[in-house]
């Protein structure tokens, strides 16, 4: 129990379903399930620690929370955060890394096993209950176009973290071929890696498990888009923005990619007015609901992980530190 007078950080959960664990030091604490634009000035007023992963954080959102020392974010990415603009208001922003990479990696290879099995279509199909009798096989559905077995892949990944790393770990496992991109624009190749445009060129299949920042929005657009093989699939896990939306729809529209699944959108939530992907007309395309980190490893871990990475803030000992907002730092 605090002693009177005694400081009490006041902690608001601007978003997420995640219950944290009781937080071992004096505070005053809120929660919200989200938070919008308008209401996000209101709640950060008097706040000293921010938790949130999908509110975002302009530079004008800072002048709206003179208190404000700390955002903990509750997933490893940190892209709707303005991290210049935190730094400069002496705002220190932590991250949750490493606590869903598995359930990731899993949901990708879903994605790619549900596009090149046609996995929705054919449930569609079966469960319509009248065409399966009158069609006969229904290989109809694949367009003309046979699989390829895990064998006879390559792999590209683009983004070699923590989620690249376990995505070619189970693809090899699959005993498919892997090559790990260098960086976009990048004069060297690395040992280990092949160069950007020369894994767009080979790959059968194409991971995004990269982060979104300045250097990877619209990473891959219309160009790009047309150096993969018109049979290839592109999956992303990453984030959205890194591949443009408009390009990506036209490329399923027209033909000239085998197919797509996406957990992540530039713009979230998803809708047909704000993604293109969800016009209606968009051919051999998955998609799921950012929802490719949860699981009850995860759950569990971030839990644990943000209850900590905020006490050792709060005890002068900051960790998973982004950006370090404390003067002099």
């Amino acid at each position: 129990m605090a002693n009177p007078g005694e400081f009490k950080h006041h902690v608001v959960q601007l978003d997420g379903h995640i219950d944290l664990p009781p937080l071992r030091f004096p505070h005053t604490f809120e929660k919200h399930l989200s938070t919008s634009p308008s209401e996000l000035s209101s709640r950060i007023a008097s706040a000293t620690i921010a938790i949130a992963t999908t509110t975002s954080f302009t530079k004008a959102s800072f002048t709206h929370a003179p208190s404000l020392q700390l955002i903990s974010c509750l997933g490893a990415g940190c892209d709707k955060f303005d991290l210049h603009a935190a730094k400069e208001a002496g705002v220190t922003v932590t991250n949750t890394p490493a606590q869903n990479t598995s359930t990731v990696a899993e949901h990708a290879l879903s994605l790619y096993f549900a596009v090149k099995r046609k996995i929705v279509e054919l449930d569609v199909f079966t469960k319509e209950g009248e065409k399966w009798s009158k069609q006969g096989m229904s290989v109809m559905e694949f367009r003309g176009v046979m699989p390829r077995v895990c064998e006879e892949e390559t792999v590209g990944i683009i983004g070699y973290g923590a989620l690249g790393k376990r995505v070619e770990k189970m693809c090899k496992a699959l005993d498919m071929n892997v090559l790990i991109a260098e960086r976009k624009g990048s004069s060297t190749t690395r040992p280990g890696r092949t160069s950007f445009e020369q894994v767009l060129r080979t790959s059968t299949t194409l991971f995004l498990t990269c982060p979104l920042d300045p250097s990877t929005h619209n990473m891959l657009s219309h160009h790009e888009l047309t150096l993969l093989s018109p049979t290839s699939i592109l999956i992303n896990v990453g984030r959205g923005g890194i591949v443009n939306e408009l390009a990506l729809a036209t490329a399923l529209k027209e033909g000239k990619l085998g197919g797509a699944g996406t957990d992540v959108f530039e713009h979230e939530p998803a809708t047909k007015e704000n993604c293109p992907l969800l016009a209606g007309d968009v051919p051999n395309l998955v998609c799921t609901p950012h929802l490719a980190w949860f699981s009850d490893r995860t759950v569990v871990g971030t839990k644990e992980c943000v209850r900590d990475t905020i006490e050792a803030f709060v005890r002068g000992e900051p960790a998973n530190i982004v950006v370090d907002g404390r003067r002099g730092q």
